[in-house]
């Protein structure tokens, strides 16, 4: 009875089939992808991020942004007006800098045009027009600004001191609106340093996470632009109106007729010219106003004198009045102080001045002028100072603000949302990625997100279980586009090894156990799934009583490996086979947590020693206090096999192209791999029984082998099988030993999380302890004469063979071949046998 291939699980897609590529957009916007950009755009976004997005670009406005929020006070609090042009000047620089990069963003960034941002720099930026004193510039000529003119030019210096001290209070308020300019360029270098910690984690190998951490979801990043928008607008709102409401006359500037300095300033004057027509203003009289105003003004709380001026009245002498009440130390001048040379406008203050109109008649018509200067310094110093803790205070209360206000709709549901849109592209990405997450949020467990990121975790989990390694595909076509679920896919073709095993006595035990068989089989798929995942490979099918198992290689067809369907391929020389394959490889972490790259032989060989490890863990399995114990002793496995039951299995192992895709309709899909490379390990699993070994393995797989690793095989037999003219090689690994020391050979070795090469060497001496190499010796040579068509000579070998271990199935299935031929081979005999039975 022949061995009939196994039936194939289907068949590739036709071509023209429906296809939904990934990331195209089908119906909506894909998960995480932005539409296709023009190549200007393309150049847009790369000048952005190299200029606008550089760490020296931004931390220079971080730094000009610093100095338009305290420069001006610190240079009322700390400096002399020699200082105040270098002050000038710098502002002159960052305010040109605030409009540059304003008319690079307004290029750049579509979405700035005309935004909140847009006019919030605006205003900041204008904001800074009278800290570059152009104002006084264009307003005032340089005469003006010089005293010991006439009454006009007396007028005009009061007018310019005026305007400095308001615009000086205004700007004060305005100023704040540089706060958010600051809050903008912070949030700049902390993203910034959050894009170089990324990238720093994309050198330790996590790209995909690094990439799903730097930007933040859309909604996150509107419902937090929202609420900042909100707080800069009422903290704003709030500095600016409370002030005028506390005292408008403040902004407004002081009128001739609201304070003491004005009002006795004007009589003052008038008690010169008016008063005195009578005679009735004696100079003792006046000394004495003139005294107590002085004394009044002279208190520290207020200001000090330092420029005073009375109608026709010597200035020489009204000075030594005042000094007489104020001490000798009091300096006062006997010209117009120079604005903006030996004082600031703003340091300078003019209460008031009488109208330069007199009715008496004097010699000099410029001497009809009551004026009077005071010295404001000490107290804009004071007032500068708390300006700067002042600033200070509402940085730190802005920022606490947005942290306060951004922090429960981050917790409650910026970060829940986030995170379920992060799980969604890394299943785009990569959709056999990690979905593990540390839930370590008290409380988090009562609110619906929770639920909701926990259900959606569960789900994708239940999909990466459910599809596999072949179904990665159709995961991540499907949750990297928008639009209707499309899972017919077209196939891919790849290179892999084909793992398939079979248990033994399906039929009888399912009968025994019935409703426990579910968990019978679920027992020994832990075992064979989680070997074949230790050692780099990935299960894909369990129909009944078979494992589909694979170690994916590579995409495409690996170079140099030969198809048994292609009898014109020929063998690559070594150097060139090695040379195309140099850069193959598969990042795989096995049993360890940190991923590591795999060549092509070394797939291979885990693939053996998986196998292997499954054997080891089978018969601890079995033995008492092993996991399969409990089924061994069920009565009806106990009455049906009289107590003797073993929990055995058979595997096939072979290496070859095939086509990864889904399988079925838009009803019911399986993720799998057609190819005839598929059927033929099924086919050698199936010749298991024939050849009594529980272990088959092809002549191209062990091709592909180690040295180390071929060590441990020996080849029983070469055959064509149905399908193929190419003759296949069989072999077979041998345990001799099941025992702990296999065990522990066999077991993955983890170091700083990465698990380490296979250790062949060990793994032999544990397995094949007790192996007879003088057996495998002669059991080879008895091979070669077989092959060689001696068969007289083959018989002597094989015969000796089973005088050393007559149990041996290889040995036997080659006694029964020979004696089924009369112990001759035929005359057609060209080295291999078709294989027509089980």
């Amino acid at each position: 009875m022949g061995i009939s291939p196994a039936p194939p699980p289907g068949s590739p897609p036709a071509e023209g089939s429906p296809e939904a590529p990934v990331g195209e957009e089908v119906g909506g916007d894909p998960v995480g992808q932005e539409p296709p950009k023009s190549h200007k755009e393309e150049l847009k976004d790369a000048f952005f991020d190299k200029v606008l997005k550089s760490k020296e670009f931004n931390f220079l406005m971080f730094i000009l942004t610093v100095y338009a929020l305290f420069g001006d006070d610190v240079r009322l609090a700390f400096y002399d007006v020699d200082d105040d042009q270098v002050f000038y000047n710098l502002s002159i620089f960052a305010m040109l800098m605030f409009l540059i990069e304003m008319g690079l963003q307004y290029y750049f960034r579509q979405e700035y045009r005309w935004g909140f941002y847009f006019w919030l720099d605006v205003l900041s930026t204008a904001s800074m027009i009278p800290d570059t004193n152009l104002l006084n510039t264009l307003i005032y000529s340089e005469g003006s600004a010089v005293g010991g003119g006439g009454g006009g030019e007396t007028a005009s210096t009061m007018k310019a001191g005026k305007t400095s001290r308001a615009g000086a209070k205004a700007g004060r308020v305005v100023k704040i609106v540089r706060l958010i300019r600051f809050v903008r360029i912070f949030k700049i270098l902390k993203m910034r340093k959050q894009a170089e910690d990324d990238e720093a984690t994309t050198d330790d190998g996590k790209s995909l996470e690094a990439k799903l951490e730097e930007e933040p979801s859309k909604v996150g990043k509107k419902l937090t632009e929202l609420t900042v928008r909100r707080v800069i607008v009422i903290v704003l709102a709030m500095i600016m109106i409370f002030p005028f409401l506390d005292d408008p006359d403040a902004f407004v500037g002081e009128t001739e007729f609201t304070s003491y300095e004005a009002l006795k300033l004007n009589d003052l004057h008038l008690m010169t010219d008016t008063f005195n027509a009578t005679g009735n203003v004696t100079g003792d009289f006046l000394k004495e106003q003139v005294q107590r105003y002085a004394e009044v003004q002279a208190k520290p709380e207020n200001k000090q004198i330092i420029y005073f001026k009375v109608n026709n009245w010597d200035i020489e002498v009204t000075n030594g009045w005042i000094r007489s009440v104020t001490g000798d130390s009091h300096a006062l001048l006997t010209e117009l102080p120079k604005l903006d040379v030996e004082y600031r406008r703003s340091d300078a203050r003019i209460p008031s001045s009488a109208p330069n109109t007199c009715t008496l008649e004097t010699t000099d018509p410029d001497q009809c002028l009551t004026v009077a200067y005071y010295n404001l310094q000490a107290k804009n110093r004071v007032a500068s100072k708390f300006s700067l803790i002042k600033t200070s205070i509402i940085v730190f209360g802005l920022s606490v603000a947005v942290i306060l206000f951004s922090r429960d709709a981050e917790t409650l549901v910026i970060d829940p949302i986030e995170r379920m849109i992060k799980l969604v592209k890394k299943l785009a990405d990569n959709p056999l990625a990690s979905l593990y997450k540390d839930q370590t949020e008290e409380g988090a467990e009562g609110f619906e997100t929770n639920l909701l990121e926990t259900t959606l975790e569960k789900i994708s989990s239940l999909l990466q279980v459910g599809f596999g390694v072949a179904g990665a595909q159709i995961i991540q076509s499907n949750m990297g586009s928008g639009g209707d679920l499309d899972v017919m896919i077209p196939g891919k073709k790849i290179t892999a090894v084909f793992g398939f095993g079979i248990m033994e006595e399906f039929t009888n035990t399912c009968s025994c156990l019935e409703e426990e068989m579910c968990t019978y089989i679920n027992t020994i798929a832990k075992i064979i799934h989680d070997n074949t995942c230790a050692y780099h490979g990935a299960p894909n099918k369990n129909i009944g009583s078979a494992f589909l198992l694979v170690w994916k290689i590579c995409d495409g067809v690996l170079p140099g490996l030969r198809d048994l369907r292609d009898a014109s391929g020929e063998e690559l020389e070594a150097e060139r086979k090695a040379e195309l394959r140099k850069n193959i490889g598969v990042m795989s972490s096995g049993a360890g947590t940190v991923e590591r790259k795999l060549s092509p032989q070394e797939l291979v060989d885990s693939a053996l020693v998986g196998v292997l490890k499954m054997r080891v863990d089978l018969n601890f399995a079995n033995d008492e206090g092993g996991t399969l114990e409990e089924f061994k002793r069920n009565n009806k496995i106990v009455d049906y096999y009289n107590g003797q039951f073993e929990v055995d299995m058979g595997f096939g192992l072979h290496i070859g192209w095939a086509i990864e895709g889904a399988i079925g309709s838009n009803y019911k899909i399986d993720a799998s791999y057609l190819s005839p490379n598929v059927n033929m390990a099924a086919r050698l699993e199936a010749a298991t029984h024939q050849f009594g070994t529980p272990l088959l393995v092809s002549g191209p797989f062990v091709n592909e082998m180690s040295p180390a690793a071929r060590a441990m095989c020996r080849k029983i037999d070469v055959v064509t099988v149905k399908g193929s003219q190419i003759p296949l090689e069989l072999w077979t690994c041998d345990i001799s030993n099941f025992d702990s020391a296999s065990l522990e050979a066999l077991t993955p070795r983890i170091e700083d999380g990465a698990q380490k090469a296979i250790d062949l060497d060990a793994i032999k001496k544990g397995v094949q302890r007790d192996f007879d190499d003088e057996f495998k010796r002669v059991f080879e040579e008895g091979v070669d004469f077989y092959i060689k068509g001696d068969w007289e000579q083959a018989r002597n070998r094989i015969d000796k063979c089973m005088g050393i271990h007559s149990g041996d199935g290889p040995c036997n299935s080659l006694s029964r071949v020979m004696d089924k031929e009369g112990g001759k081979a035929p005359d057609d005999w060209r080295g291999f046998r078709e294989l027509t039975s089980k």
